[in-house]
């Protein structure tokens, strides 16, 4: 499965220089109203409407890539906010005596286990258009919505 991730991103990898028509303001826009769950996708539908060849299949996969990247950056600083509060509550629990679980432990554990469905996930997604140039983008869209989901989970805002 690791060799069809890799053909995947090395057939979406160049679409990312194409793409001048990515804008993240709506997207953080969106994310801070509060409407997270509805998000996820809409910069890079715009992207696709904004660039002359947005609907071509490097189009797609370079505006889904630029949005990827854009809530892998926000999966990357929420998860670090979440460890610091983690390792926040172990101590208060130390200081209170209490003899209860690792939270950070706990969210590290989920942490990986999430990346291997996350994977796993995205790999079958591909498949479903095996020989096809749909596989690409089957598989960026769904790393971007899987990402998408985690980093407003481990913000508090699903």
């Amino acid at each position: 499965m690791r060799a069809l991730a890799l053909l995947v991103l090395m057939l979406a990898g160049p679409a990312s220089a194409e793409i001048r028509d990515f804008d993240p303001a709506p997207l953080a826009a969106c994310v801070e109203r509060g409407n997270a769950a509805g998000c996820a996708g809409s910069a890079a539908r715009a992207c696709m409407d904004a660039s002359p060849a947005g609907h071509t299949t490097l189009g797609i996969n370079g505006c889904l890539d630029a949005e990827l990247g854009w809530w892998d950056d926000l999966l990357n600083t929420r998860y670090g906010q979440a460890i610091a509060a983690a390792r926040r509550q172990d101590a208060a629990a130390r200081q209170a005596g209490l003899d209860q679980p690792s939270v950070e432990a706990a969210l590290r554990a989920m942490q990986r286990t999430w990346i291997v469905f996350h994977d796993a996930s995205c790999d079958y997604a591909a498949l479903q258009w095996w020989g096809g140039t749909g596989a690409s983008g089957a598989y960026l869209g769904c790393r971007l919505n899987l990402t998408a989901e985690q980093a407003l989970r481990l913000g508090g805002a699903e």
